[in-house]
């Protein structure tokens, strides 16, 4: 179940980082046709419309803050562990059983081999 929302948070977190980036230079693309809009109309004397001095800071605030959405989203599904905490003690505990019983085996055939040794002796 955890590796389910692991992968889940680290894609959702990836999808909003790239969608807060999309957002930024979408704003940029924005500001640059109002500067260019305004720099051509000084150029040739003209008015403009005041829609051009409206300012593009609430859509890069709305860029910056859903980028730290999506950091947040990533960090979580980085750091959320795959397994649980009873799943990895199971495994730990097999490993070491399993790691005892190999160790029994490898002492009761050096027992058998000093024994045959001894044997062979007299």
């Amino acid at each position: 179940m955890l590796k389910i929302v692991k992968n889940a948070l680290l894609i959702l977190g990836a999808i909003v980082i790239v969608g807060a980036a999309l957002l930024m230079l979408w704003e940029a693309r924005l500001r640059t046709d109002s500067l260019n809009a305004i720099v051509s109309a000084a150029v040739n004397g003209k008015s403009f419309p005041n829609e051009y001095y409206n300012s593009t800071i609430n859509g890069v605030w709305l860029a910056a803050g859903v980028g730290v959405i999506g950091g947040m989203l990533l960090g979580l599904g980085i750091g959320v562990p795959s397994v649980t905490f009873k799943k990895r003690y199971e495994q730990r505990q097999a490993a070491e059983a399993a790691k005892l019983a190999q160790s029994a085996a490898a002492e009761g055939s050096d027992k058998a081999e000093s024994k045959d040794k001894n044997s062979s002796k007299e």
